[in-house]
């Protein structure tokens, strides 16, 4: 007699699962996060195991150079590694709009475009006229995209089986992930259950087949991708798209990669044609056109890579009790304490003032290398005077004003002579945030 299925609660954030149900996950601290989660028994015996087998770990054969498919995007090489793996699983996720099936569509026309290569598009949400119209817009030729709209993915894989031995696809891609179901699974489509169950029967496919899957995950309102923590464990490589809808950059960042770095960071451009690479993204950051109050160029580190932008701010008088912050790009609390610092040491009165601060181009600086440089953006705007816009400020800031040294100053300081900078403010020049004063436009 078969077991009953376990019940278990699976917290969507990180994963860990109980046997009861708790308002707030134990683990993660996060609330209303625990989803049932029924796992069917297994009913095989002791008898039909196999044992396992041991071999010394320097036993194993060094493999030969690891053959990557060209995605036909350098960026993209880039961010995986130099290309796909034969039989990875690559999970791609990123916002509503931000250009998911078109990255996706610029690979396959890439592919396709090679001699004999074929690949194959499987939507769960948008139907094969609505694909070909996409293709017609980009331009793309689509004789050797192999489409299905079928959301059952028992029966999906056995047409994909099919089409494997009789075609050799080179690339799978699978839109999206929570439109699919397994009738071996419980739950609704987008559940745990069928979540999970859906994407092990792509990977064990993908493994079987030696072919390379892609598959699309919805977020989640805070950004991450829908589902427990598990189903990026169980893909070889995690990818996040993002941009603003406003801007036609895009920034694909990898979370997870078995084959490769996850310091690297790609650029892309939104065409009517497609996602183009972006050699210099800073191009796009930049603005040095005209000397402006309240403009200062800064660097920011993008993984491993080195990306300048233009940060600027907007001070008013305000006749609040307790002035606005306004930051875009910039962290709230991050800008908070570059105020407080120029209030202190600097003798500047900032509560009588509405502060807005913004970095061109919509990008977001997540690190304190910019720190000096949205502290000048800001005394430009109070004191009055602009600054050059091909000088650029390195350094976090201390609290008690110094200016500390980067460890990729050389680095930066090289890229920014190569893009035209005459001056570099670091903590050579400005040891504390009193030197302010003495720069000259």
């Amino acid at each position: 007699m078969a077991k009953k299925k376990t019940v278990n609660f699976v917290c969507e954030n990180c994963g860990a699962s109980f046997g009861t149900w708790y308002g707030r996950c134990p683990q993660c601290q996060e609330w209303n996060t625990l989803k049932q989660f029924s796992e069917p028994s297994n009913n095989l015996t002791h008898s039909r195991c196999v044992e396992a087998r041991f071999e010394r770990l320097s036993g194993f054969k060094k493999e030969e150079n690891t053959v990557r498919l060209d995605t036909g995007l350098s960026e993209l090489n880039r961010v995986l590694g130099g290309g796909f793996i034969s039989d990875e699983v690559v999970l791609l996720s990123g916002e509503p709009g931000v250009g998911k099936s078109t990255l996706l569509l610029s690979v396959l026309a890439n592919l396709t475009s090679q001699k004999n290569s074929q690949v194959g598009y499987i939507s769960s949400e948008e139907s094969g006229q609505q694909i070909q119209q996409r293709c017609q817009r980009m331009k793309i030729n689509a004789q050797n995209i192999y489409f299905s709209d079928q959301k059952d993915i028992d029966g999906l894989l056995l047409g994909l089986a099919d089409l494997a031995k009789k075609n050799k696809p080179k690339l799978l891609v699978f839109d999206s992930l929570q439109g699919f179901f397994s009738s071996g699974a419980v739950g609704l489509p987008g559940s745990i259950a069928q979540a999970k169950e859906v994407l092990m029967k792509i990977m064990n496919f993908s493994k079987e087949q030696n072919v390379i899957s892609l598959v699309v995950g919805h977020i989640t309102k805070e950004g991450e991708i829908a589902g427990p923590k598990f189903l990026e464990h169980m893909a070889d490589c995690v990818l996040f798209l993002e941009g603003e809808k406003t801007s036609n950059m895009r920034i694909l960042r990898s979370f997870k990669n078995r084959f490769g770095s996850t310091e690297e960071v790609g650029f892309f451009e939104m065409t009517d044609l497609g996602m183009k690479p972006v050699k210099n993204p800073s191009q796009y950051f930049l603005e040095w056109s005209v000397k402006e109050i309240g403009k200062a160029s800064v660097p920011v580190r993008q993984g491993v890579r080195t990306v300048f932008a233009t940060v600027e701010c907007l001070v008013v008088s305000s006749n609040l009790p307790f002035p606005k912050r306004v930051a875009k790009g910039v962290d709230q609390k991050r800008l908070e304490l570059i105020l407080a610092i120029l209030k202190k040491y600097l003798k500047l009165s900032v509560d009588k003032f509405d502060i807005y601060v913004n970095v061109a181009g919509g990008l977001k600086i997540k690190d304190t290398l910019a720190d000096l440089g949205v502290a000048a953006a800001l005394y430009s705007s109070l004191s009055g005077r602009p600054l050059n816009p091909k000088d650029l400020f390195v350094g976090e800031l201390g609290l008690l004003g110094n200016v500390r040294r980067s460890s990729y100053l050389g680095q930066i300081e090289k890229s920014a002579k190569r893009l035209g900078f005459t001056t570099v403010y670091s903590a050579q020049k400005i040891k504390n945030i009193y030197n302010l004063k003495q720069i000259r436009s």
